[in-house]
């Protein structure tokens, strides 16, 4: 027991408590927040929170200054999150796909859309499935407006898997939501928002040279493999229904 208290007590005592990485791999000296007039709010899965490697809700949360993010499975209770979610001075509405969606990427967006009040977007930071998960369970944000976007990027989360090419991680969703609110009229950040993929680019480079520093215990024997040299797994079959009509 004594033991495992030294290694917790060892484990924050190098980590970063603004980026919550580690020291050797913080990030806060290449984070440059912005302003933004819409506001960001990330709902962040528990076993993201935990995790220490790339994080990119969290950096995010980090670079944006008008953001909020909550850590939560079901955010029906969550009253810090509902506080948020009512706030009169912003129309809300959720990054995640459905059958009636508001493609900020049309030549013609929802007149409705386009009004002049402020805009909150509220994004689910999880796996694929933990994502499914949150937005069946969370029953607060089944009746708030979807927006979504039609992009050919293709993620450059080199160190993770997507169920498709054109899945993107969070940060890479909010850079482009803000392409496209920029473009729309809705925000005006001359640039600013580059800084999100720079940092993104960053952590996963980082990532890939520790995985292969032999002195190290994560160390890989085989590089990582590029995303278009993967196989499918038959498990995403299953996992594709989150793009579904019916998700």
């Amino acid at each position: 027991m004594r033991k495992n208290k030294d290694l917790e007590s060892d484990r924050v005592m190098n980590l970063c408590l603004k980026c919550r990485r580690r020291l050797l791999t913080c990030i806060c000296q290449h984070l440059k927040p912005f302003k933004t007039y819409s506001r960001f709010i990330i709902l962040m899965h528990p076993m993201e929170f935990k995790k220490e490697k790339v994080g990119t809700g969290r950096f995010s949360h980090l670079i944006l200054e008008n953001s909020q993010i909550f850590v939560d499975i079901n955010f029906d209770d969550n009253h810090e999150f509902l506080k948020s979610l009512h706030d009169p001075h912003y129309d809300s509405y959720v990054l995640y796909p459905g059958e009636e969606v508001i493609n900020l990427s049309e030549p013609v967006t929802s007149p409705a859309f386009l009004n002049q009040r402020s805009k909150q977007f509220i994004v689910i930071d999880g796996t694929w499935p933990c994502a499914k998960k949150m937005m069946k369970l969370s029953t607060c944000l089944h009746d708030i407006p979807r927006v979504s976007f039609s992009s050919k990027r293709t993620s450059a989360f080199k160190v993770k898997h997507q169920p498709l090419p054109e899945c993107l991680s969070t940060v890479e969703s909010i850079h482009q939501v803000i392409l496209e609110l920029n473009r729309l009229g809705v925000e005006a950040t001359g640039g600013a928002e580059e800084n999100l993929i720079e940092v993104f680019s960053k952590t996963v480079d980082q990532q890939i040279e520790l995985a292969q520093d032999e002195s190290r215990p994560g160390y890989r024997r085989k590089a990582f493999s590029l995303p278009t040299e993967r196989k499918i797994s038959k498990k995403w079959e299953k996992r594709l229904l989150f793009f579904r009509k019916d998700s």
